[in-house]
């Protein structure tokens, strides 16, 4: 006895509806399963990071906050960040339930120069690393006696003087660093440093920049152990030499 092909083309159809709206209905329910504030990533964790804010961080990264669990590709988010010439590292991970890490390590700018459209900071390797116009943004020691041109981010400063400034400003510690208002180089054999309390420090041409360096650290140690006022202090000697005001 034969079957009859209606039936049975009917039996599939209903089959291929059921199973039409099965599929509908997974797709539904990963779509709201997707957008389900239970899988919003509560909060973003950003570490490593003392110059470059939260939120710049966040704006590199092209993080909007609440993320979805889903949305996010740690990957992408890490080349983001490494991509960025004031990022040397980035790792990016989860914490589930709804927490999102960013662990940096920075290019710590060591020092600022005027450029012809604002302000630029730049790290030790002598690369500007950001470019500003508003003043109050300035946190590192300013270079003054010269104004960079055209000048954008990733370029590399060429001029020497400059050169021997950014790695001696490399080479002290921050607790120094963070006393150092100004260095002027106008005249690149008789360059000059000003502390934030108006102390004058003489470097010479910076021949020996380690040398230099060094003893720059050890008369801040001494300055902050003494009341003497001093006018200013002449490293450009084998022997540091001081004036004390009058």
């Amino acid at each position: 006895m034969s079957k009859n092909p209606g039936k049975s083309r009917q039996f599939i159809s209903k089959r291929n509806i059921v199973r039409g709206l099965i599929g509908l209905f997974s797709i539904l329910m990963l779509i709201f399963i997707i957008n389900s504030p239970l899988l919003k990533i509560g909060y973003v964790k950003v570490t490593g990071n003392s110059y470059l804010p939260r939120e710049d961080v966040l704006q590199i990264a092209r993080i909007k906050e609440p993320l979805n669990i889903f949305s996010v590709q740690t990957d992408v988010i890490q080349d983001y960040l490494q991509n960025d010439l004031r990022i040397d590292t980035a790792k990016v991970w989860r914490d589930f339930p709804n927490c999102l890490n960013i662990e940096i390590t920075e290019r710590l700018p060591v020092a600022v120069m005027n450029c012809n459209y604002g302000y630029v900071n730049l790290d030790k390797n002598s690369v500007v690393i950001d470019i500003y116009t508003d003043a109050k943004k300035i946190q590192k020691p300013v270079i003054t006696g010269m104004v960079l041109q055209d000048v954008y981010i990733g370029d590399s400063i060429n001029d020497d003087t400059v050169k021997k400034i950014l790695v001696y400003l490399g080479l002290l510690n921050n607790e120094v660093l963070s006393q150092i208002r100004q260095v002027n180089i106008a005249d690149k054999e008789h360059i000059e440093l000003y502390t934030v309390k108006g102390t004058k420090i003489i470097l010479g041409n910076l021949e020996d920049v380690e040398k230099i360096a060094e003893k720059t650290q050890e008369i801040f140690k001494d300055m902050s152990t003494t009341t003497i006022p001093v006018e200013y202090i002449d490293l450009s000697y084998s022997r540091p030499v001081l004036k004390i005001k009058q």
